[in-house]
């Protein structure tokens, strides 16, 4: 029965560490896209958008945080 518990375990641990990986390789792939696309982003001017002013108004808006 221990030995049981054990392979659930290290089966449960290996699931975590390849959903990690994963993740992370996804994110990877996002910032890959998102650098050097800032050229002329904020030159163009919307009319119906609000100025953002601070910090986070900007990180929202150009990375989706």
């Amino acid at each position: 029965m221990a030995q049981d518990l054990l392979k659930t375990i290290n089966t449960l641990q290996n699931t975590a560490i390849g959903n990690c990986r994963k993740r992370i390789e996804e994110a990877a792939v996002k910032t890959k896209g998102l650098v050097g696309n800032d050229s002329h982003d904020e030159e163009i001017v919307h009319p119906n958008q609000k100025p953002s002013c601070g910090v986070t108004s900007v990180l929202k808006e150009k990375h989706g945080l």
